[in-house]
């Protein structure tokens, strides 16, 4: 079995996979080699375990994969991760003391992984488990409305960008209120001068979306053969309303099937890569 090992007194920047071990948690696992090798970081296969159960048994078979991707990816360094609790208790936890940059996770409960969502400080990208088709990466949508926490999509952006030479095709909403109409070109300059900056390749484009429905229409490029990852702007005011009938990211999540969906908190600054 190849070398791997566990996250005691480690501080390298991580690519983390949450393994529930799931039909789905193979796929999972490949777009984290992916992710983690054009990034040049470390990848994290990590679960999670009822407060009172033991962890033993599950660091044992995180183990195993962990040599399994070893003995297959021999320059990765993979380590692994248990934690006691829900995910939405452990979220900033596995950026600010295991310096997580990144989740994957699937789609299933969907709810409770939203709610964490809300606590974390690094983006959920959300994937299929499904991989006949070939990860790239190389496609980026990301769509551009008038709130000012579109920067923190636009870094994202540019990490795809500048390492896995990926074009960036910003989309930006078109409105009919004056203001939202001006702090969204404020947007889409700042998200230009600074891919321009980071000497990314992208396209700029307006949509006849609003900036409420920017989002679907994204997904629908994506889903045209456009795009083969999305990155989105989560919701910061949540009301009782929009628990009831769904929040917007939650929907485009479901929706997208294969297409993987970056999904960044507005709420918290976001931590950043280390080059």
């Amino acid at each position: 079995m190849g070398q791997f090992r566990t996250m005691a007194n480690i501080s390298e920047q991580k690519v983390t996979v949450l393994c529930d071990f799931t039909e789905s948690m193979n796929g999972l696992i490949l777009h984290g080699i992916f992710i983690a090798s054009f990034l040049d970081k470390e990848l994290c296969l990590f679960s999670l375990v009822p407060s009172k159960e033991n962890k033993t048994e599950i660091q044992e078979k995180l183990g195993e994969l962990a040599g399994q991707v070893k003995a297959r990816v021999k320059k990765m360094v993979v380590s692994t991760l248990v934690l006691k609790g829900k995910l939405e208790q452990n979220a900033e936890k596995l950026a600010d003391k295991y310096d997580s940059v990144l989740l994957i996770l699937n789609k299933s409960k969907l709810q409770e992984k939203m709610k964490s969502l809300g606590e974390s400080t690094i983006p959920y990208l959300f994937a299929g488990g499904k991989t006949t088709d070939l990860i790239t990466y190389k496609r980026v949508i990301l769509p551009v409305d008038f709130r000012k926490e579109m920067k923190e999509t636009s870094l994202w952006a540019s990490y795809l960008g500048r390492f896995n030479n990926a074009l960036v095709q910003a989309v930006g909403a078109t409105e009919k209120d004056t203001d939202n109409e001006k702090k969204t070109k404020k947007n889409l300059l700042f998200i230009r001068k600074f891919l321009n900056k980071m000497k990314v390749n992208y396209t700029l484009e307006e949509s006849k979306a609003n900036s409420w429905n920017i989002q679907f229409e994204a997904l629908r490029m994506a889903q045209t053969g456009k795009g083969d990852v999305l990155i989105i702007l989560g919701s910061k005011h949540i009301t009782p309303i929009d628990l009831l009938i769904g929040l917007p990211e939650k929907k485009i999540i479901k929706r997208a099937n294969q297409i993987p969906v970056l999904c960044i908190n507005p709420s918290k600054d976001m931590n950043i890569l280390c080059d």
